[in-house]
């Protein structure tokens, strides 16, 4: 079983600092009560596992949750630009307990009015 939980066009934050992800993927990711925080690890294409720290605000009502950890390695690994895709989906297992997978895709050009994306 394979779940599409977010799909985002980078920011320039995003690709300086941390990747900011929607609030409503949070359900997929367990963070202990009264915790802020959870170590998430990620499958990319090239079979590399990422380790992302999914972190919220403590003391917000709105949680604004961001991805650190390995992620400004990941840009860096992939050459991510802003304007460029990332798609974060879970799966049932991908091994050793890895649950997530991660795709960058960068935009490639216009064809009879839609946009072609690769994976890279």
């Amino acid at each position: 079983l394979k779940m599409q939980l977010f799909y985002k066009e980078l920011s320039p934050t995003d690709i300086k600092y941390r990747l900011a992800i929607p609030t409503a993927s949070l359900e997929a990711f367990e963070i202990p009560p009264g915790e802020h925080s959870v170590d998430v690890f990620a499958l990319d294409a090239d079979g590399n596992v990422w380790y992302f720290l999914l972190s919220t605000r403590t003391n917000e009502t709105h949680p604004k949750p961001v991805f650190y950890g390995d992620w400004r390695q990941f840009v860096q690994n992939k050459s991510l630009r802003v304007g460029d895709k990332v798609i974060f989906e879970m799966k049932d297992d991908l091994g050793d307990g890895v649950r997530f997978r991660i795709r960058a895709q960068k935009y490639v050009f216009r064809l009879l009015g839609a946009n072609i994306w690769v994976d890279v």
